[in-house]
């Protein structure tokens, strides 16, 4: 999408200012992390024996369908492979 900006009277994009996050679904965050999604509802269960506080929170984004945000996926994979040399 294209603006007319009054200061300049040039066009501009809008789209490059815009930060849409990008939604991933369990079979992409099973592909990434190499995790099961059994494994994954468990690290996201605070019953569970397996809860991990530090893997992302799926997003609700309609009723029966949920997704992952992809940078909290990022960076919880780039956080276990800093741990992994101490």
């Amino acid at each position: 999408m294209q603006i007319l900006d009054p200061n300049t009277q040039q066009n501009v994009s809008t789209a490059s200012t815009l930060q849409i996050p990008r939604m991933l679904p369990l079979k992409q965050v099973m592909h990434y992390t190499a995790l099961s999604s059994t494994t994954i509802y468990e690290m996201i269960n605070k019953k569970s024996d397996r809860y991990d506080p530090t893997f992302p929170i799926q997003v609700k984004l309609s009723k029966g369908r949920v997704a992952w945000v992809e940078s909290e996926i990022v960076a919880w994979i780039e956080g276990k492979i800093v741990a992994r040399a101490h």
